[in-house]
């Protein structure tokens, strides 16, 4: 499959976004400037990996990884993308902030997290209700409970293959749980654990626990290794900063840098998770991570737009292209296909931004007033009242 049948639907969102940015400028550049467009860029390419698997699946039944290495690179390295810069922004916040205040950040993640999931879960289940023929009783609740735990798309209403409707994205999000679990083990690592108490020692076997379950349920080992590339790339940066190295990394050479790995990548492997692609992976990050723009493209409005919307996007997408590749099934030529895929380009930028818009934006602003709310509750006071004796 040529890379040049998906290029149509990826310059559709840009131009999307381009638009949508006049209309609603993204919020202004943060420290880490070059990430939000990485961010925006990697959404989109899982959306056009998606696309490349249902041609197949229209086709065959067999929900598959692409043939071509591009496309399936498109999806999984834009997952390992995702897992880097979880582990390079926490635990830069973990080295840059005097005082971490846990309770604040684990409210902001479940708050930036849960919302747009819980509103793409239910529109996920509405479609699968009515793709079984609206069954009167809802069968086995389990289920119902694996989807309210961030845990893979189950089967709904006996309709096979319900995790279709929503392209099985959530699994992604057992591995930033996993990883949160672990930020008071990583700051116990910086040597930032001070004394132990009460509050302390639960907090950890809190986080253990959580940690430990989605270890044996979840967790496939080598994609921990891109939260170590991120982590790697953010204390290279620090140990490099006014050097020539880092100025290197973030000029020409850093770029030519970058699209070298990205040719190795796409020229010698069709999985990303193996640990030789992973390494090439967090060597085409690490310029990127210190600054580089690649010419400015990164930190264009355009591209700082997909980034801020970019949660959505992974999440909607799914939904999305099963709208428009359910119905026409499998009588479309690989040109109608992707011809398919420009409006459904379309459609998912101007979805990302409603969902930001009305959703995640007021979540995230939401902080303070659930902070308020769960101190109103003694066992939440015990773990999280100051002095915190885990910062």
């Amino acid at each position: 499959m040529s890379a040049l049948f998906a290029l149509p639907a990826f310059a559709a969102a840009i131009l999307t976004a381009m638009l949508l940015s006049r209309l609603r400028p993204p919020a202004a550049p943060r420290k880490w400037r070059t990430l939000d467009g990485l961010r925006g860029i990697a959404a989109t390419a899982v959306f056009l990996h998606h696309s490349a698997i249902w041609f197949a699946y229209s086709k065959s039944g067999n929900w598959l990884p692409p043939p071509t290495n591009l496309y399936n690179q498109l999806g999984q390295g834009a997952v390992s993308v995702f897992f880097m810069l979880t582990g390079f922004l926490f635990w830069a916040k973990l080295r840059e902030t005097p005082e971490m205040d846990w309770e604040r950040l684990y409210i902001s993640r479940v708050l930036r997290i849960a919302p747009v999931y819980a509103v793409s879960m239910l529109v996920l289940v509405a479609v699968a209700w009515l793709a079984a023929g609206r069954p009167l009783h809802i069968g086995n609740a389990t289920p119902f409970l694996e989807i309210a735990s961030f845990a893979n798309t189950p089967d709904l209403f006996h309709l096979r293959n319900t995790f279709v409707i929503n392209a099985g994205v959530a699994w992604t999000l057992h591995y930033e749980w996993f990883f949160y679990c672990m930020l008071p083990f990583l700051a116990l690592a910086l040597h930032r654990f001070r004394g132990f108490s009460v509050r302390s020692l639960l907090y950890l076997c809190f986080s253990a626990a959580g940690a430990l379950l989605m270890w044996h349920y979840y967790i496939i080992r080598i994609m921990l290794l891109f939260f170590v590339l991120g982590i790697g790339s953010y204390e290279i940066g620090r140990a490099t900063r006014e050097t020539r190295l880092h100025r290197l990394l973030e000029s020409w050479p850093g770029t030519l840098w970058i699209f070298v790995m990205l040719w190795l990548i796409v020229s010698r492997f069709h999985d990303a998770y193996n640990p030789r692609a992973a390494l090439l992976y967090g060597a085409a990050f690490l310029p990127i991570a210190a600054g580089n723009s690649m010419f400015g493209v990164l930190t264009t409005v355009t591209l700082r737009k997909l980034g801020e919307i970019s949660y959505s996007l992974y999440l909607l997408q799914g939904l999305v292209l099963y709208a428009f590749f359910h119905a026409s099934g499998a009588t479309q030529t690989l040109r109608q296909h992707w011809g398919l895929a420009i409006p459904a380009a379309i459609l998912l930028v101007c979805l990302g931004q409603i969902s930001f818009s009305w959703v995640e934006h007021p979540s995230m602003h939401a902080v303070e007033r659930a902070r308020s709310f769960l101190r109103q509750f003694a066992p939440w006071r015990l773990m999280f009242s100051r002095p915190a004796s885990l910062s």
